[in-house]
């Protein structure tokens, strides 16, 4: 009898870890996840900054408005 509980003891707590480390798993994966996605919405906000920034620059020499819209019309 106390074989059975030594050996239901030891398979509880193998599936116990196992149980435990998918879930530990899962969060961590999920927390990196996450920062990833920022990291990711972060580099591509800095990228659309820099083109605004790079499209006003562009636009600043033209002079005329109306000369600036007649030459971004045809873009469209």
């Amino acid at each position: 009898m106390a074989d059975f509980l030594i050996w239901l003891v030891a398979a509880l707590g193998a599936v116990g870890g196992v149980v435990l480390g998918r879930v530990w798993g899962r969060v961590e994966g999920e927390r990196v996840g996450k920062r990833e996605a920022e990291r990711d919405a972060m580099e591509d906000k800095n990228e659309r900054v820099e083109r605004g920034r790079d499209a006003v620059r562009d636009g600043r020499g033209a002079g005329d408005p109306a000369d600036r819209l007649r030459r971004n019309d045809g873009r469209w």
